[in-house]
């Protein structure tokens, strides 16, 4: 039986803590953007915290065709590409866009749907 795992994220000048969220299994993957404007934490589900407006926003992302995050990757300074499970039934790559929060599916991912397990994913 998988364990829920907490994750914090604390913001280190004011040791103030920025979100908390919990994860079935632990996150699989987070990124930071480079300039702090928001940070995403993955894995069962995708949570997003940014801090485009006045006020930081914290934005869960996770229905049926969306959850099970492998892998994040930043496109530009407000574009995420994400590849779920490429085992799972509904792998595929999704795009972020962070500023408006935009989710939506760019393609399915099948490449490795009957192979055996790798941590070598090439999407």
């Amino acid at each position: 039986m998988a364990a829920v795992t907490m994750y914090i994220i604390i913001d280190k000048k004011s040791s103030d803590i920025i979100f908390t969220d919990s994860f079935y299994g632990g996150p699989s993957c987070a990124l930071i953007d480079p300039n702090n404007k928001y940070a995403i934490v993955a894995g069962k589900h995708l949570t997003l915290w940014d801090c485009y407006e006045v006020n930081a926003k914290l934005t869960k992302f996770e229905t049926e065709e969306f959850c099970w995050i492998e892998r994040l990757r930043l496109i530009n300074e407000d574009t995420i590409q994400i590849l779920l499970d490429p085992w799972f039934q509904y792998s595929a790559i999704w795009e972020l866009i962070v500023s408006n929060r935009s989710l939506f599916k760019i393609s399915d991912f099948m490449k490795y749907k009957n192979l055996p397990y790798t941590d070598n994913i090439v999407w």
